[in-house]
């Protein structure tokens, strides 16, 4: 009986193997109708589509000019009225190790010069091994291994691709001309948003927002239509890899895709749109791009005008107040400049707006463009408030100190604290005083109004004309208890 299964066995296996090596191959060179959906870490998924004319029966179909860092296991044939039997990533590639590699016991010709005369001496030797990139040779004569002239071979072997092509064996019932495509997750794409703040008045600046789109993938794209996934999806290194999730996204935003959605205006009447599909959002560039292999192209994303935002010069006191602590000063502490935004279409934003730089200019007098700094920007959804903190102003300044320290118990302390702040700039400046507090703590006496930010910090606002300057007070009781 086990010698009937293993029989059968053996005789199914080899049909298999007898259907694959009889299916007709056909080859199918790259077209330009990619959709690549573009991830910001190192991914991204490719839907390829591929006019074919395929008879029935049983054919192997190769497509030509996939992405030599895809994730072969990723891999997904689509045909009307045909079911994919077995798929082949054929990845050896044509270089030079490939090629010497493949001529190992055989023969090859070989070129040496002369360096006084300038003559090219030809023979013939038996490739015996390619080790660190040094041929072994055999010659009539005897065994080379540091022959100093060049390899000539006589033809490219079968086995290998000048660029890497992904197969597969179809069964086909219907013959015609058929839409067959081919999707897969690959690494060596990547975006990312840079963000210029132009500032136009005290509290409105103009937003441009560009993507950098980048392909180290080995393959060119050409007018391809892009979706930007913001967001950061899981991948299993090695051999554990699950791209299900990834997959699933997709489809979704494809579908997205197709239904299209509300935009916003853009620049020379373009527009892009900004979706949530599953727990990520989703950015459709308004054109179609071609991305070359080892390029990165930058693309507008959005140009929003009269943007309202808040500015504070923010002061982070060091003064460390804890129960027991006897004295404490500090002297031309410089405020951070703090831009305050609020993600609402009131504001002119009410967009999400994905991960990246955001940068600061102003106009000076002369019409020139300042830089005034720049900081990393997280994903900020709709109607969330955000800050950018992008130096620090010098201008703007204060000294402080603890007055006194008065021990009325034990463990228990009331602290006198006087903080002087100057603005010896021409503008009104609003600055907010932090103060930390590691005890319970409590006010006794303060000369102008504080807000209580959590159970650790204090902050005063403190409004400043121009070329003037205030005092702070404080009397802070505090408990170590």
């Amino acid at each position: 009986m086990n010698k009937f299964k293993w029989m059968l066995l053996g005789v199914t296996s080899f049909a298999v193997i007898a259907s694959s090596l009889n299916a007709k191959e056909i080859v199918v060179k790259q077209e330009q109708n990619s959709v690549l959906n573009i991830y910001s870490n190192n991914l991204a998924l490719v839907t390829d589509v591929r006019k074919v004319s395929l008879p029935a029966g049983e054919h192997q179909i190769t497509f030509e000019g996939v992405s030599r860092l895809i994730k072969p296991e990723s891999a997904l044939f689509q045909a009307q009225d045909v079911s994919v039997l077995e798929q082949n990533y054929e990845y050896n590639l044509l270089n030079d190790y490939n090629l010497k590699d493949a001529y190992i016991g055989k023969k090859v010709k070989t070129a040496l010069e002369n360096p006084k005369t300038g003559q090219v001496s030809y023979d013939e030797a038996l490739l015996l091994n390619y080790i660190n990139g040094q041929a072994i040779l055999q010659f009539d004569y005897g065994v080379e291994t540091n022959f100093p002239g060049r390899l000539i071979f006589n033809e490219i072997p079968e086995n290998l691709q000048i660029k890497p092509a992904l197969g597969a064996v179809f069964q086909n019932s219907k013959a015609g001309e058929k839409d067959v495509s081919l999707t897969y997750l690959t690494n060596g794409m990547s975006w990312k948003a840079d963000y210029l703040a132009e500032i136009v008045s005290d509290n409105t600046l103009n937003l441009d927002a560009w993507i950098s789109l980048s392909n180290d993938a080995g393959v060119d794209f050409t007018n391809a239509e892009v979706l930007l996934v913001s967001g950061s999806v899981n991948q299993v290194s090695a051999n554990y890899r699950n791209s299900a999730q990834p997959l699933m996204m997709a489809r979704a935003a494809k579908a997205e895709m197709a239904m299209g959605s509300d935009m916003m205006a853009m620049d020379a009447g373009m527009s892009v749109s900004a979706n949530a599909v599953a727990d990520y959002y989703t950015y459709k560039l308004p054109k179609k791009v071609t991305l070359k292999n080892n390029q990165t192209k930058q693309v507008k994303l959005f140009n929003l005008e009269k943007v309202k935002f808040d500015k504070e010069y923010v002061l982070k006191s060091p003064l460390y107040l804890r129960a027991g602590v006897k004295q404490g000063n500090f002297e031309k502490l410089n405020p951070e400049i703090v831009f305050k935004f609020e993600n609402l279409k009131q504001n002119n934003l009410g967009l999400p707006l994905p991960a990246g730089i955001l940068r600061f200019y102003d106009n000076e007098k002369q019409q020139n463009k300042l830089f005034l700094g720049e900081n990393n920007l997280k994903s900020v959804a709709e109607g969330e408030k955000f800050e950018v903190l992008i130096g620090n102003a010098f201008d703007v300044f204060a000294q402080g100190k603890i007055v006194q320290a008065k021990m009325l118990a034990k463990d228990i302390y009331e602290y006198d604290v006087e903080v002087k702040i100057t603005n010896s700039s021409n503008e009104q400046k609003q600055v907010v005083f932090e103060q930390n507090i590691y005890d319970t703590w409590e006010i006794v006496k303060e000369n102008m109004p504080s807000e209580k930010i959590n159970a650790a910090k204090l902050a005063w606002k403190v409004f400043l004309p121009k070329k003037s300057e205030k005092t702070l007070t404080f009397k802070l009781r505090v408990n170590k208890n």
